[in-house]
C-alpha cells in the first residue's frame, strides 16, 4: 500500500464520517462522495493491473469468493434488475438512476476487502477517525443548536438559511431550533464504542470527551431513532458479557453464581441498567420538543391537562406501511418488488424505513439477500468465537453498535444510503478476517 492509497483512503472515511449526506462538495453533477467512491475503485483497478494480480485472490477480491463475497455479487445483481424493473414499470428513468447510484456504494466492498488488513489499513486507524470525526460532528451540531437556541432564537430564519447556505442544505432543523445532521450515526456509533470502553475500564481522554458530547449532540439532534438503538446496543452490550463469562460454566445455577460472583461485570451491568432507565425519559423529553402541541384554552383560561401530541413523523410512517402493503398484496411486487423508482404514498425519494422500502422496490428476493448479509456479519463472529477467538472490547462494541443500527434503520432510513452502507461494509469485511484468521490458525 502506497502512500497515495493511505492518503486517499483517511480522505474517503473522514468524508463519510463528517459529510452527512455527501453534498458539501460539488464537482458538476458529482458530489465530493461520488468522486471518492469512483477514485477508490480506479486506485483498487490500477493496483490490480499494475501487480499483475488477475488471478490472485489476495489482492483481487473480486475472484476472492467467499459468502460475503457471493452476497455481495448477488445484492449488485439484483439491484440491476430492480432498476430493470422499475423501467419496465414506467417509473421515472430519473429517480430509478437516483436509487441505483445510492445502493451502488456496495460495490466499494472489492477495494475496502483488500485495503481493511493489518498489513494496510487498519481497523484501529478506522476506529480513530471515525470517533475523532464524530467529536468533531458533535462540537459542531451542539454549537448550532446553541446559537439557534440563543443568539438567533428570536430571528431564526436568516440563520438558517445562511446555515443551509454553507452546508448545501444539508441540516435538518427541528421545531425547537435544534439540528439533526446525517452523520450523527457515526456519532451514536462512536458513543456506543466509547461507551463500552469506560464501562471496560479501556478508555482515554477522548471517550471521555465523546461521552460527554456526544450524548449532548445526539439528545439535541431530537431524533428517537437513536435512543431505541442506544438501548438495544447496551442490552447487546449485556448480553455478549453474559455469554462470556457463563460459557466456559456448566450448569444454570453454576453460570449464575459465577456472573454474581464477577464484580466487574455486576458494576457494569449496574450503571448499564441506569443508562437503559434513562433512555424512556429522553424519549418523552425528544417527543414533546418536537411535536407538543399547547394546551387548549377555555373561556380564556388554559385547561389544567396534559399538552396533547400530535406526533406526525409516526403518522407518516403509518400512512407508508398502509400504502406499501396495498402494493404488496399483488403477489408479483411482494416476490419481485416494483423496481426502483416507486412511488409509495406520494412519495418517490425512498420511504422513512429501509426494510419496508427494500421490500416494496426489490421484493422478498432483495430483502433475503440483504438479510443474508446482515446474518453473515454475526455468523461469522460466532464461528471465530466457537474456534477460540476471544471477543475484544472492540469486537462486542462493533457487534452491539450493528445490531443497533439494524434496529434504527426500520425508523430512519441509514442502510441502504452509503452512510450505513459504508459501516455495514467494514463490519462485514471485519468480522470475515476474523473468522478466516481464526481458521487458517487452526489449521
Amino acid at each position: 500500500m502506497n502512500k497515495f492509497e493511505k492518503i486517499l483512503l483517511t480522505i474517503f472515511f473522514v468524508e463519510l464520517f463528517v459529510g452527512g449526506g455527501g453534498r458539501l462538495i460539488d464537482f458538476g453533477v458529482l458530489s465530493i462522495r461520488q468522486v471518492l467512491f469512483l477514485l477508490v475503485l480506479a486506485t483498487f483497478a490500477y493496483r490490480i493491473v499494475k501487480e499483475k494480480a488477475y488471478l490472485d485472490k489476495k489482492v483481487n477480491t473480486l475472484i476472492r469468493f467467499n459468502p460475503v463475497t457471493v452476497g455481495v455479487y448477488a445484492l449488485i445483481a439484483w439491484f440491476v434488475v430492480s432498476a430493470a424493473i422499475g423501467f419496465m414499470n414506467g417509473h421515472p428513468i430519473s429517480i430509478i438512476v437516483m436509487d441505483f447510484l445510492r445502493v451502488s456504494y456496495v460495490a466499494v466492498y472489492f477495494p475496502l476487502a483488500y485495503y481493511i488488513s493489518n498489513e494496510r489499513f487498519t481497523l484501529s486507524r478506522i476506529i480513530t477517525l471515525l470517533k475523532y470525526s464524530a467529536l468533531t460532528v458533535a462540537i459542531f451540531t451542539i454549537t448550532v443548536d446553541l446559537l439557534g437556541k440563543t443568539v438567533f432564537a428570536a430571528d431564526f430564519y436568516p440563520f438558517y438559511v445562511f446555515m443551509n447556505t454553507i452546508m448545501n442544505d444539508d441540516l435538518f432543523f427541528r421545531p425547537s431550533n435544534s439540528v439533526f445532521y446525517k452523520s450523527h450515526l457515526f456519532v451514536l456509533i462512536a458513543l456506543i464504542l466509547s461507551l463500552n470502553n469506560i464501562l471496560n475500564k479501556k478508555y482515554q481522554r477522548l471517550d471521555i470527551a465523546i461521552i460527554i458530547l456526544a450524548s449532548i449532540s445526539v439528545l439535541w439532534s431530537e431524533t428517537r431513532g437513536f435512543l431505541l438503538a442506544f438501548m438495544l446496543s447496551v442490552i447487546m452490550i449485556i448480553a455478549l458479557d453474559v455469554k462470556i463469562i457463563v460459557d466456559p460454566i456448566k450448569g444454570l445455577s453454576s453460570k449464575l453464581k459465577k456472573l454474581v460472583q464477577t464484580k466487574p461485570f455486576i458494576k457494569k451491568f449496574v450503571i448499564s441498567i441506569m443508562v437503559l432507565v434513562a433512555v424512556p425519559f429522553m424519549f418523552q423529553y425528544m417527543t414533546l420538543e418536537r411535536f407538543e402541541v399547547a394546551p387548549i384554552e377555555s373561556t380564556g383560561h388554559k385547561i389544567d391537562e396534559p399538552a396533547e401530541v400530535n406526533d406526525v413523523s409516526v403518522n407518516a410512517r403509518m400512512e407508508f406501511i398502509v400504502a406499501s402493503k396495498d402494493i404488496l398484496v399483488q403477489p408479483k411486487y411482494l416476490i419481485f418488488g416494483m423496481g426502483y423508482g416507486s412511488e409509495v404514498a406520494g412519495r418517490t425519494d425512498g420511504l422513512e424505513m429501509s426494510f419496508l422500502d427494500i421490500l416494496v422496490e426489490q421484493g422478498l428476493i432483495g430483502l433475503a439477500i440483504w438479510g443474508y448479509l446482515f446474518l453473515i456479519v454475526f455468523i461469522n463472529y460466532y464461528s471465530a468465537y466457537k474456534r477460540g477467538h476471544r471477543l475484544t472490547t472492540l469486537d462486542i462494541s462493533l457487534m452491539a453498535a450493528f445490531m443497533g443500527i439494524l434496529l434504527l434503520t426500520n425508523i430512519n432510513p441509514f442502510i441502504n444510503n452509503p452512510i450505513g452502507i459504508s459501516f455495514f461494509l467494514v463490519m462485514l469485511i471485519v468480522s470475515q478476517t476474523k473468522k478466516e484468521l481464526k481458521a487458517s490458525e487452526d489449521v
